[in-house]
């Protein structure tokens, strides 16, 4: 498994993450989510503010899962971590960044702080944003997330092992 094991300099502090997490979760619980492990939640923070929040769920005004009756990857029998691009809906970082734009927020030199490791199409998206790293607490089956941010020198900081909450 690639992680990225430079030193991490600056985290933050163990009473922040425990704080953040938790309004992260809060966010999550809007998710639209069928699968109540695959609910997400997002923030985006900087100095101690919030600056951005986003939980996974569908579109615009398009029917939740829920109305439709079924998950088209629950029907598809997709892997969790894989073809994100087979959705009714949009990541929790993905809102997040999207949040941010429309109230035109910067979010470079933010810490992100979510409930599951970040796909790598989000990885991605939050590296070009200029995020200075992301704090998840539940590991998603997907190395290739992994790999990006190490490639890149992006920090992805597990909180249960380097925070053990």
């Amino acid at each position: 498994m690639a992680v990225c094991y430079h030193v991490i300099m600056d985290l933050l502090p163990r009473p922040a993450i425990k704080k953040w997490l938790d309004v992260a979760k809060e966010v999550a619980k809007g998710s639209t989510c069928l699968r109540p492990e695959a609910q997400i939640g997002s923030i985006a923070v900087r100095d101690g503010k919030l600056l951005a929040s986003g939980m996974n769920g569908v579109f615009g005004k398009k029917p939740a899962c829920s109305t439709r009756g079924y998950c088209i990857r629950t029907k598809n029998n997709i892997e969790s971590g894989t073809r994100r691009e087979v959705a009714f809906c949009i990541c929790a970082e993905q809102r997040m960044i999207c949040e941010a734009a429309r109230n035109d927020i910067h979010l470079e030199n933010a810490d992100v702080i979510v409930t599951h490791l970040p796909c790598a199409i989000c990885v991605r998206m939050m590296i070009e944003t200029g995020i200075k790293r992301v704090y998840y607490e539940v590991d998603y089956p997907n190395q290739f997330s992994r790999d990006i941010a190490e490639m890149a020198g992006f920090e992805l900081v597990n909180i249960k092992k380097n925070y053990n909450l």
